[in-house]
């Protein structure tokens, strides 16, 4: 079973029943062995011969390792209602934490990798598709769309706070502005900004666009060709308000399905 694999819910009998054939395989690797039971007392016989407690265990062990792999079987008697309850709330939640740490991994490892295709490093063609695909993106991106530092964002905003980065960051906690993370620091496309100030426009469509996108995800909407503005980039109608929120919302509903 891989690690990867969806977390499943599986049958007290229908795990037993898998193991005692796996065990039984092993036992006599030559031919199936139908003939060997496993007792309620962790007993076991065999109808033509007694078979040894070593080589037995040896057998179940080796078993689980094939029917689990790297994972851990924990199991939870139901004689207990507290603590299978404990253990149901906790499952639940598996699938969205396990989701967020492999974004939270990617982004990290697409972050790092973006700094390789600005360079073109030959080894590029070593490294995941997914990973690659994303990070020549946000090279390309780069490339062709100016972004600002925090200090940048301040200074052209004329403020002069002993922490340069605090009026970008308190910008993009209060939803004017969206970051993206370049070389392990946030920084901010320049179109979002007139004047040393945040667009109204941006706050708008952020507040419209899926709550969930990262700032990579919102870099690219605004900057990719829009089926809702007729294939034009976002970036190039931050005039028109009400066609960009529309698009925006339309976006988030697709996103919900």
């Amino acid at each position: 079973m891989s690690t990867d694999a969806m977390l499943e819910a599986v049958s007290a009998e229908g795990l037993r029943a898998e193991l005692m054939r796996m065990v039984a395989a092993r036992l006599a690797p030559d031919k199936p062995r139908p003939d060997v039971v496993i007792g309620d007392e962790h007993d076991f016989e065999a109808k033509n011969e007694q078979i040894a407690r070593r080589e037995f265990l040896e057998a179940v062990h080796g078993a689980l390792r094939e029917l689990l792999g790297t994972a851990r079987l924990f199991i939870v008697h139901d004689s207990d209602p507290a603590l299978a309850k404990v253990v149901s709330a906790v499952i639940e939640q598996l699938p969205d934490v396990v989701a967020s740490r492999r974004r939270a991994l990617s982004e990290r490892n697409i972050e790092a990798l973006v700094d390789v295709f600005l360079g073109a490093d030959p080894l590029a063609s070593a490294m995941p598709a997914i990973d690659r695909d994303n990070a020549a993106a946000q090279a390309a991106f780069l490339k062709r769309w100016p972004v600002l530092t925090a200090e940048a964002v301040a200074k052209q905003a004329d403020h002069a706070s002993s922490n340069r980065s605090a009026t970008a960051s308190r910008w993009k906690k209060a939803g004017k502005i969206f970051g993206v993370r370049v070389s392990g620091r946030d920084a901010y496309p320049s179109f979002q900004f007139q004047d040393g100030r945040p667009r109204p426009i941006i706050a708008k469509v952020l507040a419209a666009l899926p709550e969930t996108m990262t700032g990579w995800q919102s870099a690219f909407w605004f900057t990719g060709p829009n089926s809702w503005l007729e294939g034009s980039l976002p970036v190039d109608l931050l005039t028109d308000e009400a066609g960009l929120v529309a698009a925006a919302q339309h976006e988030r509903e697709a996103w919900m399905g």
